[in-house]
């Protein structure tokens, strides 16, 4: 063969090693900025996640509490007709008021519920919503106090898992 020949070989090799080089260098290049992005956008959706979370349970600290004293005032308004009513037990109703505020709270406090991520925390806080309404379910004088006294301590138990789970997490 003629060592033109072999030069136009050559030359169409080193074209094809060349471009197939930089093909697959480009693919590289393409796949880990894909996966560069992916990791970025992946990081991303967990911090805004562990924000909405962070920003959940600190909402929810203060409607918890809110509700507490709204419980509060109701087991004082129930406390003070259980006084009026003698031993028939309490048959007033509460104030529209306040049943209006303790229908907000409770809402509010069912819609923060449930988007809590961390299961412990979130039966706890459903528990604490039982012992709460057991206090205004009560129909006598002995059963409200009880009631309240036990919905204080699932209060107290639940804002030091919350405070837990907080600190421990965001």
């Amino acid at each position: 063969m003629e060592p033109l020949t072999w030069a136009f070989i050559g030359t169409v090799i080193g074209t094809v090693v060349g471009a197939s080089a930089s093909i697959i260098t480009t693919v590289i290049t393409a796949s880990n900025a894909r996966k560069l992005q992916q990791g970025a956008a992946s990081l991303e959706r967990s911090e805004k996640a562990l924000e909405f979370q962070r920003n959940n349970l600190l909402e929810l600290q203060d409607a918890l509490s809110a509700g507490m004293r709204l419980i509060g005032r109701a087991h004082l308004f129930d406390t003070q007709q259980f006084h009026k009513g003698g031993k028939t037990g309490c048959t007033e109703l509460l104030p529209e008021e306040l049943n209006q505020e303790l229908y907000n709270s409770n809402r509010e406090l069912s819609i923060l519920t449930e988007r809590i991520i961390n299961n412990p925390l979130r039966e706890s806080i459903k528990n604490l919503r039982q012992t709460m309404t057991e206090v205004l379910m009560a129909r006598a004088e002995h059963e409200s106090f009880t009631a309240m006294k036990n919905a204080h301590a699932s209060y107290e138990e639940t804002m030091n898992l919350l405070g837990k789970v907080l600190r421990e997490h965001y």
